[in-house]
């Protein structure tokens, strides 16, 4: 299906500054618990921003960074995009080192 990714994700969270400073969508397909850091959360990077693009049904995770080029803040949210829709599933938000492992609970239910 067609989305404008962009447009999706700020009807569910309008606050947030999407890709102040950058960020990347990706795929999640499998958890690999044999690591603890977002290599963990495997999939691959897709094209994601303000424009119209063909998206697959499954579970993605957006990393947004936000905040200044000196002190940024990363954001990461996992969806589920099904049906023409996009659900949020969890989010970690100015994220530190064990933020994947925060992610695993709701990938495992998704999967």
């Amino acid at each position: 299906m067609i989305l404008n990714w962009k447009e999706e994700i700020t009807k569910i969270d309008p606050d947030m500054k999407f890709r102040a400073q950058g960020g990347w969508l990706k795929t999640i397909e499998e958890l690999d618990k044999s690591v603890t850091n977002g290599y963990s959360l495997v999939g691959d990077f897709v094209k994601a921003g303000d424009f119209e693009e063909e998206y697959m049904e499954g579970i993605y995770l957006d990393c947004n960074k936000e905040g200044t080029a000196k002190k940024p803040q990363i954001d990461y949210r996992l969806f589920r995009f099904r049906d023409g829709k996009v659900r949020l599933l969890d989010l970690v938000i100015d994220a530190q080192k064990s933020w994947a492992q925060d992610f695993w609970d709701a990938v495992e239910d998704e999967l």
